[in-house]
């Protein structure tokens, strides 16, 4: 029994629904259609900010700065191949300092070899020259 009450109350409000709709439909479209019409009224009429002097601007900074960055990058590139130089050149100086090494050490070998033979007067006279005093 509280359920037939129910259904027969929705099945009451339905009926008043469709009939507030049926009566005043004319009126809901009219009220629908003014709000969309005064929306697209106000879009269409209201102005939009001139964004492009902005953007041009934003644009050449950003140009400026692209090309900061592409100028310390040649300038890097540039430190680097004269550090690159710098290294090649300190490289060469390290094999000719080996070479003049290995040059005197073969010659303070053959001293050596040779200083067993010697008397002091000769010990004596070679230090002399070697270290001028």
């Amino acid at each position: 029994m509280g359920q037939s009450n129910f259904i027969k109350k929705k099945n009451k409000t339905e009926k008043n629904m469709k009939n507030f709709i049926k009566k005043y439909f004319k009126e809901i479209l009219l009220i629908i259609t003014i709000g969309v019409v005064i929306f697209l009224l106000v879009k269409i009429f209201t102005p939009a900010p001139d964004k492009s002097e902005l953007l041009k601007y934003k644009l050449q900074q950003l140009d400026t700065k692209i090309n900061d960055l592409k100028q310390k990058q040649k300038d890097l590139d540039d430190s680097i191949s004269n550090y690159k130089k710098d290294i090649q050149r300190i490289d060469e100086n390290i094999e000719n300092i080996r070479s003049q090494k290995t040059v005197i050490n073969n010659y303070y070998e053959d001293k050596a070899k040779e200083i067993p033979g010697w008397s002091n007067k000769q010990i004596d006279s070679s230090l002399r020259k070697r270290y001028k005093f």
